[in-house]
């Protein structure tokens, strides 16, 4: 193999062994890796933390490449990831499972790893309650602040929607025990997505709710008891909203307590404050 060839995997191999996420991506993944030069053989050992040389063996998979591809490659002209599914000039023989593993350990693009988990109605205002929002679809200048500030959205799903339906007609009808379970099992969901992603080191900015929404509320609620059937006081509260609350409930017992939450105020037909409630949005994102 060329002294070119050499530097050249060298680089690539303390280029990924520099980055944080490696030993994320490495995890558990001990693996000998045989890299085919034009026909000349170089390996890689995973310890399932990070690459190290290798004398030889037998490999777990091989990849078979050109000189020039790994130039390339090592000189960042072509994405390691799109020589091996997108243009085809990376072979490999070995486990399919492997061979996207590595590509992923390789991933090197534009996304910056953050994320916000947001209440279902701020992009998907039809299941709200009639004449709940000024929108057609979605509160477009509130999702776009977050778009802007590079952020990935995560949808959290409406627990309103799941356990009370699209149109809510059992609204006020659910006791409590039974709203408050269905709720739980809906944050459940949202807390194993929080887990996945922190355990893959992204940065979760935090949990966006709508105020003063009596499931999605963060610091308002309102009408609580009239969801739980058990008053018909609508008036507003300085309390979480029901699914928030079993949601940081279930982040406390897992003692995950780094996540933040905030809560803007939803918009409706008449009301023109929005422009405030971006301006405190931006500032969260910024803290």
């Amino acid at each position: 193999m060329s002294n070119s060839a050499v530097e050249a995997l060298d680089t690539l191999l303390n280029h990924v062994n520099a980055s944080e996420i490696t030993p994320l991506r490495l995890r558990d993944w001990h693996k000998l890796i045989e890299w085919c030069i034009d026909g000349s053989s170089y390996y890689w050992l995973s310890d399932g933390k990070q690459f190290h040389p290798a004398e030889g063996g037998q490999a777990d998979f091989i990849l078979k490449l050109s000189e020039d591809t790994l130039l390339r490659i090592s000189e960042g002209k072509l994405p390691f990831f799109i020589g091996l599914w997108g243009t085809g000039d990376i072979q490999f023989e070995g486990s399919f499972g492997d061979a996207y593993r590595l590509g992923y350990v390789f991933l090197s693009d534009k996304r910056e790893r953050r994320v916000i988990f947001i209440s279902h109605c701020w992009l998907n205002i039809n299941t709200r309650f009639p004449e709940g929002c000024s929108f057609a679809g979605a509160n477009v200048p509130l999702i776009k602040t977050l778009l802007d500030a590079g952020l990935g959205i995560i949808q959290m799903p409406c627990p309103e929607y799941e356990c009370l339906g699209l149109e809510k007609w059992l609204y006020g009808e659910v006791i409590l025990d039974d709203i408050r379970a269905c709720f739980r099992i809906k944050a459940e969901v949202v807390l194993k997505q929080i887990k996945d992603y922190q355990a893959l080191g992204f940065d979760i900015v935090g949990v966006l709710g709508m105020n003063p929404s009596p499931s999605c509320g963060v610091t308002v609620a309102k009408g609580k008891g009239t969801m739980l059937g058990t008053d018909r006081d609508t008036s507003e509260e300085p309390v979480p909203g029901i699914f928030i609350e079993e949601l940081q409930k279930l982040l406390n017992q897992a003692q995950i307590e780094d996540i933040r939450f905030f809560g803007v105020r939803r918009t409706l037909i008449g009301e023109s404050d929005l422009d405030e409630k971006i301006v405190s949005l931006q500032a969260f994102i910024q803290a």
